[in-house]
């Protein structure tokens, strides 16, 4: 995970200037002036958006955020706006909130519209954020790290391109010709770019990458500003259902349903059971945090920008989910797992926010209780009630719900899928389906490879009052959570045993891991009083999801195989899915999403 430098709030004769780059953000004549005639007026907006679904625009440079903010505006100001507005931006030096808090003070006309931003600006940590505004019309994808490096990660097919880098004689990187070419990779045909330098090289370049280049008038002392036009080839739009029927209601089913209806779908979902998170969804409380890892894996990236995205997405649904950010300290299991732990710490230097080490001086003192080993502390982290989850996605007027419908195949009919009963009855007939019912989606999807298993999982429920004092949530191969007056330990992992009633050889084992935790816990137990509830988890062998389209089979997807991170997983996992299906810029890099893509496992259809 390479560190992410946060820009340095400096300001020469009142312009925002960045000493790293030796140049100013924007022009002396004015930011916002600058933003509506050279970014918007160079890409032809707001008229070549109107009435349109979806608008897609890619920046090379968030900067201060002055031309999104001034975009976001006129996208709100317009009543021919599209539905959907997706704003792409790469930054390597992104401002602190703090910063932008201060530089947007001089942009009284965006006060409502910067406070919103703010209220949801990402830890500063490499990747690809998802941030959602304006109730899910507008989506503002914010890229942190090397532009060369993030911009062949990006799946997209973009509209317009703000090339809003520093100057190219300060800021070569930008407009180096292997990148300018992966932006014509991403345009759709008739795309424009816009941008203040008319260096001829820029010109060059561009018109090599596919671009055709007009000088246009310059704003304030400027003489000229550069427009240009994207000829090339481009493929075919992907046709966008008009509705989807999605079978399961667990978070995985319920995330890709409320992604689906934020994108003006009508879903119908299929559960089988009297009410949804009925199965590994319905454990009372769950844990929820991010992991590091020295080599920043693909599934450590993925929970990453998964758990990032929950803080967020999480708030934005309100009172209708249990959730607390209490923190969640992770404890070493021996003195080379703490080795290992501080020097990918190190190395990486996330923001204390996100991560950091404490000894075991100050892990009792956050915990409340003599622990004895040091640990890693996730601050942001915590719990979550996962059926509260579940009942806040479903909650919404494009999703029918439908329960008591068990699904037992599929069959291919004239428009689509026709869904059927294990006697044979119709359930339900579809153009495009969702698999999202864990290990029974590798049988309704016949003839895949996916080697999809069951691992039983038992959390045990302590008597009620039980650990009064615990502050935040504790794990060490395993964890203990105490939350809206109930304590859980869990949780087993036990393969080859799918038997789901609660038994009291796996509370036992929780206890163990109780003890293991929190030295001394286990005493004040009685076994007597202990509760389980005991339900499987779809996993897979590369430890991660299956998430895309169904290999040979057209309007068939599938998002299954979340193992122990569904709580964590599922909202990024549900956009992921429901940008895939409807051709939006994807919420993830092409590499993870290659990594989920359930082809990998091969396709015997």
């Amino acid at each position: 995970m390479r560190p992410i430098v946060p820009a340095v709030l400096q300001y020469v004769d009142g312009v925002p200037y960045s000493a790293a780059y030796g140049d100013v953000y924007h022009s002396a004549d004015g930011g916002v002036g600058q933003a509506r005639h050279v970014f918007l007026g160079g890409c032809a907006l707001p008229e070549r958006w109107a009435g349109r679904d979806r608008f897609v625009i890619l920046e090379t440079g968030f900067g201060t955020g002055m031309n999104f903010l001034a975009t976001w505006a006129a996208w709100r100001a317009d009543p021919l706006r599209p539905a959907h507005l997706h704003f792409l931006s790469v930054e390597k030096h992104p401002f602190s909130a703090a910063d932008l808090a201060r530089l947007h003070v001089d942009w009284p006309e965006f006060a409502d519209l910067s406070s919103q931003l703010l209220a949801c600006w990402p830890l500063l940590l490499p990747g690809f954020h998802r941030i959602v505004l304006d109730g899910g019309r507008v989506a503002l994808t914010l890229m942190l790290g090397d532009a060369a490096d993030c911009l062949p990660q990006l799946d997209a097919a973009v509209d317009a391109f703000y090339l809003d880098g520093f100057a190219p004689d300060r800021n070569p990187e930008l407009w180096q010709p292997a990148l300018l070419h992966t932006l014509a990779r991403l345009a759709r045909r008739g795309a424009l770019a816009a941008t203040y330098s008319v260096a001829a090289a820029v010109r060059e370049r561009l018109s090599s990458a596919g671009f055709q280049c007009e000088k246009r008038e310059g704003f304030g002392r400027k003489r000229h500003c550069l427009r240009a036009h994207y000829a090339g080839p481009r493929t075919a739009d992907a046709l966008v259902p008009r509705d989807v029927t999605v079978i399961g209601a667990g978070v995985a089913g319920a995330a890709v349903a409320h992604a689906l209806a934020q994108r003006g779908l009508a879903v119908r979902v299929l559960e089988r059971n009297a009410e949804p998170a009925a199965g590994a969804s319905g454990n009372p409380i769950a844990v929820f945090r991010p992991v590091l890892s020295r080599e920043d894996t693909l599934s450590s990236r993925l929970t990453r920008a998964a758990f990032l995205r929950d803080l967020r997405g999480w708030a934005a649904l309100g009172e209708r989910v249990a959730w607390s950010r209490c923190g969640v300290l992770h404890l070493v299991r021996d003195a080379e797992a703490g080795r290992r732990q501080q020097m990918v710490l190190a190395a990486a230097s996330p923001p204390a926010a996100f991560a950091h080490w404490v000894d075991a001086g100050r892990a009792r003192e956050l915990v409340n209780w003599a622990v004895e080993v040091p640990g890693v502390f996730y601050p942001e982290a915590g719990w979550v009630a996962p059926a509260t989850l579940c009942r806040a996605w479903l909650d919404h007027a494009r999703i029918d719900l439908r329960t008591g419908c068990a699904v037992a195949r599929l069959e291919p009919a004239a428009n689509g899928w026709r869904l059927l009963d294990a006697k044979g009855g119709i359930v339900d007939e579809a153009g495009t389906v969702v698999l999202a019912n864990a290990y029974e989606a590798g049988h309704l999807a016949q003839g895949v490879a996916w080697p999809l298993h069951r691992v039983r999982g038992q959390v045990t429920r302590l008597p009620s009052g039980s650990l009064p004092e615990l502050r935040c949530v504790v794990s060490r191969e395993g964890y203990v959570v105490s939350a809206d007056g109930q304590v859980l330990v869990g949780a087993t992992y036990e393969h080859d045993d799918l038997d789901i009633a609660p038994r009291m050889e796996s509370d036992l084992a929780n206890l163990a891991r109780l003890q293991a935790i929190l030295p001394g816990a286990g005493a004040r137990i009685d076994v007597s009083e202990v509760g389980g509830r005991a339900a499987l988890r779809a996993t897979l062998p590369d430890r991660l999801p299956v998430v895309g389209s169904v290999a040979g089979a057209t309007g068939l997807y599938v998002a299954a195989g979340y193992a122990s991170r569904g709580v964590v997983w599922a909202g990024l996992m549900g956009e992921a899915l429901a940008d895939h299906l409807v051709g939006a810029p994807l919420p993830l890099e092409r590499d993870i999403m290659a990594a989920l893509d359930p082809v990998r496992f091969g396709a015997t259809r």
